[in-house]
């Protein structure tokens, strides 16, 4: 399947089929890299769409895949386009690193450059690249063009140990380091029009005699794809030609250009010559190519990606035809009209998008009315991941159902994407949402953080509204994401692909600008949940080697690991409660009751209390405060035990000692009378199954003896003296 066709299937929300697509791709005996390197606009996409975790793991994929069949060189070019359309990731500057030192093994001051280019330590990805493109094959001789403005310089020494090169113009020379040399420089090959121009003026006029096209062309693409015959005469009179003599070549070039499909002259004297990396053509076959895509967010893609490459190009797009796509997407979502479903209303939205697009002031009316009839808007919003699309269809939610829409944005809030999240509480602040109304929303995210990882991960990138970023707890937060990613590690109940995104996410998120936000965390918290934190954080195999081994080294920068402090019991621990994945579950249920059920009982006998008037001497009220005190107390609590919850394997248990998790027969030592207890989690004790929780009193005292010791003790059911006569895991 072509790059084109994936891109639209990306924007139009089908993943999954993209994924297929592309693995096949990768299993195709006769793929090249620079096959495969036309593919880069689909991870651009994926990136777009708010999926970069997703476009990562694509490109590490093929990369892996190509290293085994071409050579080094080849791979590090796939690499390094891959690396420049996602735009920056860790992992992938880490592979594309490795990939330089495998294509220029053994070069002299390879690992002195990739340190100064900083592809690894941090500098943006085009300016690192162009930094090593530019000096690894640097050798003296070479010829540099600047950037911006007609100096050609020639390479007269290279000092690869402190990489120092020095370069000459004429009779003046400088020396410069790697990356200002390629800031201001690019390679020149020794036939390019201004090397030849300054170093070889006779094959230049040989050039200009045989491809005046060409010469046209190569000034074009120098000057941004645009240029006009007053700068083109400027630059080759009085030499090589007399202004007589640059008419009739011109007239011989300007022949020559019409017969170059990427180049348009327009104009008079002087002309305007625009270079296009695709045919003109293509832009005036737009509405021809939109009309034969039935989706219409692959539509959409299309107009937009024209309205871009119009404006980069320079270019007003056109009116008329914008006008066309929009009639176009209007007649088809008049047909879904009335049928009343999720369809029409995205329909309505996207011919708005594109209507905006082409300047239509009208164009929100058809998007209203569906809102106002549609059955279930909720659908509709879940649906858009496109960010333009999400705001129109908030403005159009807004308009038709002003007493209701607030309730509708609240509610789907959590299960929207990072971005998405902080774009409708923006939009519920702006309208009045109060940081105390944001509180239950925040309470329902982080009691199943699995189910809405995308707005947990939300919390923690931190809300842009700051009257909602001050009621979040960062600590509160990373406890859950690190919960979540243990979860999807243990869980068989998480389908794989979830759990695959879910890690991948954590990690782009949790290392996102230099671990920032992980940073700041860990100067808010004391030693004893720094060691909570490292028990969580050591198990998460799902994490990434990179993130994995960057947190815990942050851990041990912050936290230093004390050898002479003496090692805790598992059962004495404070900052861990163990529990098994039933009794977590358990736990789970019982925080989702509270806050769906008890507080929100408790929310509405307020507001009932408060209708009856007078709030002063309304018992009612005060009494429905007092409660709603309470719960909240109590919320926190249950929130904090969860905080510090470690799910116990089979594992886990030990088999030399009492300890969590064990099964204990004992045996009365004045009638060989038996009794067994089995030491488990707090949330799953049942006395009348001989469950006990490990941290009661009585089983502290038990904790750690072996089989032959005598323990004491007394109640329901068993008293006296017990000799400890077998141990068992009470978790198989």
């Amino acid at each position: 399947m072509r790059p084109e066709s994936l891109v639209q299937l990306i924007g139009s929300g089908n993943t999954a089929t993209v994924e297929t697509e592309w693995m096949r791709l990768l299993e195709s005996p006769e793929l090249s890299p620079s096959t495969l390197r036309s593919y880069h606009p689909v991870l651009t996409e994926l990136c777009r769409m708010g999926k970069t975790s997703l476009a990562e793991e694509w490109a590490w994929t093929a990369i892996e895949a190509m290293s085994t069949r071409v050579q080094p060189t080849e791979t590090l070019d796939l690499g390094s386009s891959f690396l420049v359309a996602i735009g920056d990731s860790q992992d992938l500057r880490s592979q594309v690193a490795e990939l330089y030192r495998a294509a220029h093994n053994g070069q002299e001051g390879l690992e002195g450059l990739l340190t100064e280019a900083g592809l690894i330590g941090g500098k943006p990805v085009r300016r690192a690249l162009r930094t090593l493109d530019v000096c690894l094959p640097l050798k003296i001789g070479d010829f540099l063009a600047a950037r911006d403005h007609d100096e050609v310089v020639r390479v007269e020494t290279v000092d690869r140990a402190k990489w120092r090169c020095t370069v000459s113009a004429g009779d003046s020379t400088e020396t410069l380091g790697a990356v200002e040399l390629a800031d201001r420089f690019r390679p020149a090959a020794a036939t390019e029009f201004r090397v030849l121009r300054h170093y070889a003026p006779d094959q230049l006029a040989k050039r200009l005699d045989n491809e005046p096209a060409e010469i046209v062309i190569e000034l074009c693409r120098q000057h941004d794809d645009s240029i006009d015959s007053d700068t083109i005469e400027t630059l080759l009179t009085p030499d090589p030609y007399s202004e007589e003599e640059f008419k009739k070549w011109w007239t011989r070039a300007r022949t020559a250009l019409k017969r170059c499909p990427n180049v348009k002259v327009v104009g008079r004297a002087p002309y305007t010559i625009t270079y296009h990396d695709v045919p003109v053509e293509h832009h005036d076959a737009l509405f021809d190519e939109v009309s034969k895509l039935r989706d219409p967010l692959a539509q959409l893609e299309a107009i937009e990606k024209y309205v871009r490459d119009s404006k980069t190009r320079g270019h007003a797009p056109s009116t008329t035809t914008l006008h066309q796509c929009y009639e176009l997407a209007a007649d088809h979502a008049r047909e879904l009209t009335d049928q009343r479903s999720s369809r029409a209303a995205m329909a309505w939205i996207i011919a708005w998008r594109i209507g905006e697009l082409a300047g239509i002031d009208s164009a929100s009316a058809g998007a209203v009315k569906a809102f106002r009839t549609a059955a279930d808007v909720r659908a509709v919003l879940r649906k858009i991941e496109h960010e333009a699309l999400f705001d129109l269809a908030c403005r159009a939610l807004i308009e038709a159902k002003p007493d209701e829409w607030r309730e509708q944005l609240v509610a789907i809030l959590p299960s929207l994407s990072l971005a998405l999240c902080d774009r409708a509480a923006s939009r519920l602040v702006e309208n009045g949402w109060t940081a105390a109304e944001f509180e239950p929303v925040m309470q329902k995210i982080l009691t199943v953080p699995t189910m809405h990882f995308e707005a947990v991960l939300w919390l923690w990138d931190g809300p842009s509204r700051q009257e909602l970023a001050a009621k979040v707890n960062p600590l509160t937060v990373l406890i859950r994401i690190l919960r979540s990613l243990d979860e999807c590690r243990r869980s068989d109940t998480i389908p794989k692909e979830q759990a695959k995104t879910i890690g991948a996410r954590a990690r782009t998120v949790l290392s996102a600008r230099r671990y920032e936000r992980f940073l700041r965390c860990l100067k808010t918290i004391e030693p004893g949940m720094a060691a909570a934190l490292r028990t969580q954080i050591v198990p998460l195999d799902n994490l990434g080697r990179a993130v994995y081994e960057d947190l815990l080294k942050h851990l041990r920068d912050r936290f230093p690991a004390r050898d002479s402090a003496p090692a805790v019991e598992s059962w004495a621990r404070e900052d861990v409660l163990y529990t098994t994945q039933a009794g977590l579950t358990k736990k789970r249920k019982e925080i989702e009751q509270h806050v769906n059920v008890k507080m929100r009982e408790n929310a509405k006998a307020i507001g009932a209390a408060a209708e009856r008037g007078d709030l002063s001497e309304n018992s009612e009220y005060k009494f429905a405060l007092e409660e709603r005190d309470l719960l909240r107390a109590r919320l926190a609590q249950m929130n904090a035990e969860l905080t510090m919850a470690r799910v116990m394997t089979p594992g886990d248990v030990p088999t030399d000692h009492v300890g969590v998790g064990t099964r204990v027969v004992f045996e009365r030592t004045s009638d060989g009378e038996r009794y067994e207890m089995s030491f488990v989690g707090l949330w799953e004790a049942d006395h009348a199954k001989s469950w006990f929780n490990y941290k009661a009193p009585l089983s502290q005292e038990i904790m750690g003896k072996k089989v032959g010791d005598l323990v004491q003790f007394e109640h329901t059911g068993a008293s006296g003296e017990y000799r400890i006569i077998e141990l068992h895991n009470a978790l198989l």
